[in-house]
């Protein structure tokens, strides 16, 4: 198992850019974690192909250094008076060596380019599991344009640091490393002055490299709030329209870019740094070997050849060299991205199976709620520091001591005003969150003791948001029941009083929904899913507020199909139209996360509670 990587401070550095002691051995500690992580998890996987690239890369060194020991002996040759000699000789040998490198230099760079486009799409696919699979409380923590962000933005930098350390590190250090040798070679004494000299660029731009993490860490940062805010403008259209915000939304996405341009060019500001400092230090190389080579030409210690060739390798290590001196600064934006993609990775699962749980049987469908409580604040998965983290329930409401049991095929109606706690109720029963007391049990067995893929499989749900997506109808009905066949399909959609207008679609059941089905309208999204929930054939329904966003010829249609998916069912609901449960087996009346009132319709109207109070203000004729 390998080590999480902890949360390293983008802000570790001070207003004058250094960074203490501690701070950078720390830095250099995570560094070190995020790269072996990603080695071990998602490249040593490759390594044959690694491989591969790396004796390509040593291919293309050698034969760069075989232009300068060409020059020389080209050079001297015509100096001795063997043209005739160069003319067959060198241009063949040139082009040879010209063919070796061409095919080495395009078979290294679409194998090193596939290997990082297979590493950054396993480690895609790995993070969208991770969200798939995440507790709910850990998705909805954050807005999903920042999640979108990290896997595309982030994926983007750490498959650029991959492409470069492959190309830099590897094929143009060796490139270095054979020009070096060569240097010395040719002459020993001018190879130390260059070799004395670009170690001077050093500093100047480790320290770069890390202006550009932290420019980096807060650039992604905001790029994830760039995405949130598309997201929800693009969202939100019908209602900017509708209030006529369209100068503000633009506004304020405007700021937004300008805000990313200046984050932009100020990380490439640091990049452009680097070459400069190198161009400089490259201009002492070079004047220092010219002067030196004069010398020792005017003394006779050397050839016109042998300083050509030499003068050729310096020029054939310039680039190179460039390409390592911005290494630092790639490599370091990517380790922020990839330690932001690693603790997207390593988001614990709190809501999950415990060992040897069993298989939930369902027998009878009866639902027990035994004192039950809940806090967002104390409950798994929910960080107790962050008190206005977004809650699943969308009322954020607590509850607390709640017991009743809806007994087989009985329909168990919660009512109360926003925020009483009721969609927290329906959220615990299939675990979408954990209570923090008491015990939930499904005939009798808790249903912390069973596998969440059994006790998700015998609950149905239909929501006031039916989620829809950009497929079929077909496969959207088919959506909680792998495999159905096309006739069971349909038999749920004519059950859900869906198939009439399904048939009357552009393309019947093949036509698509479009996103979170904005193809149809709130009705029909509402019998699609209620179609779903038929087909899938649970024993358990929860209905949250099926039928809040429907209008009354609409609210007639989805009733009658919901009064059939709920026969022989156990059927928890929540509802704020009271006429809709008036003949629930049991009605359970919720103020400020507690039960206050249970009963029947007619009961409690005489009580002249809470109840009574809800069904007078919905003006019923009999309250």
């Amino acid at each position: 198992m390998l080590p999480n990587i902890h949360r390293s401070q983008f802000n570790s550095l001070g207003k004058d850019g250094k960074i203490s002691l501690s701070d950078r051995t720390h830095q250099k500690q995570v560094n070190r974690e995020i790269a072996g992580r990603i080695w071990h998890g998602w490249v040593r996987r490759y390594l044959s192909r690694l491989v591969g690239a790396l004796l390509l890369m040593a291919l293309v060194a050698v034969s760069a250094s075989a232009y300068p020991i060409l020059t020389k002996y080209i050079f001297n040759a015509l100096a001795d008076g063997r043209a005739s000699e160069i003319i067959w000789l060198a241009p063949p040998v040139i082009l040879g060596f010209a063919l070796v490198k061409g095919f080495a230099l395009f078979a290294q760079t679409v194998t090193v380019n596939a290997l990082a486009l297979r590493v950054s799409t396993d480690l895609q696919k790995d993070m969208a599991k991770a969200l798939i699979e995440a507790d709910l409380s850990a998705i909805t923590r954050e807005p999903a344009g920042a999640f979108i962000s990290r896997i595309m933005n982030d994926l983007n930098l750490v498959r650029e640091a991959l492409v470069r350390l492959a190309n830099n590190l590897v094929r143009d250090s060796l490139t270095v490393v054979v020009l070096i040798g060569a240097m010395v070679w040719l002459d020993w004494l001018m190879a130390i002055v260059v070799i004395g000299v670009y170690p001077l660029a050093m500093a100047p731009i480790i320290s770069i490299g890390n202006r550009q993490r932290k420019a980096s860490g807060h650039l992604q940062l905001h790029m994830e709030g760039v995405t949130s805010i598309l997201a929800e403008t693009l969202q939100g259209a019908r209602m900017v329209k509708a209030y006529q915000r369209e100068a503000a939304e633009a506004e304020r996405t405007d700021n937004a870019f300008d805000e990313l341009y200046s984050r932009l060019v100020g990380l490439l500001s640091g990049r452009a740094k680097i070459d400069p400092i190198l161009e400089v230090v490259g201009g002492f190389a070079v004047g220092g070997v010219v002067a030196l080579a004069s010398l020792r030409v005017a003394n006779g210690d050397m050839l016109v050849g042998d300083v050509i060739a030499f003068v050729t390798t310096l020029i054939l290590m310039v680039q190179p060299v460039r390409a390592l001196g911005t290494l630092n600064a790639v490599t370091q934006e990517a380790l922020a991205a990839g330690e932001r993609i690693l603790r997207l990775l390593d988001t614990p699962r709190h809501i999950q199976d415990r060992p040897k749980a069993a298989e939930l049987v369902v027998s009878d469908g009866v639902v027990s709620f035994d004192k039950v409580s809940f806090s967002y604040c104390n409950s798994a998965g929910v960080d107790d520091n962050n008190l206005n983290m977004p809650d699943v329930s969308n009322e954020g409401a607590l509850i607390s001591n709640i017991s009743f049991t809806a007994k087989a095929g009985q329909l168990v109606a919660l009512v109360g005003p926003s925020g009483a706690g009721k969609s927290t109720v329906i959220n615990l029963l299939p675990r979408f969150i954990d209570t923090t007391e008491g015990v939930i049990a499904i005939d009798g067995q808790p249903i912390r003791d069973v596998t969440l893929a059994s006790l998700r499989r015998s609950i149905s749900i239909v929501s006031q948001d039916s989620v829809l997506f950009d497929d079929s109808i077909a496969n959207n009905i088919a959506f909680g029941r792998a495999g159905a066949r096309r006739e069971d399909i349909e038999a749920a959609a004519r059950d859900a009083a869906a198939d009439e207008f399904i048939r009357a679609l552009p393309d019947g059941y093949n036509t698509l929904a479009g996103a979170m089905g904005e193809r149809l309208s709130g009705g029909q999204r509402q019998r699609i899913a209620i179609a779903r929930a038929m087909l899938k054939n649970a024993p358990i329904l929860l209905l949250d507020e099926a039928t809040a966003a429907l209008d009354a010829d609409a609210e007639r249609q989805v009733q009658l199909a919901l009064q059939r998916l709920q026969s022989g069912r156990t059927t928890l609901v929540v509802a704020h139209r009271l006429a809709t449960i008036r003949n629930a087996d049991l009605i359970l009346v919720m103020d400020g996360g507690r039960i206050t009132e249970r009963g029947q319709h007619d009961d409690l109207i005489k009580t002249g509670g809470l109840y009574a109070r809800l069904c007078q203000l919905q003006f019923f004729g009999d309250a």
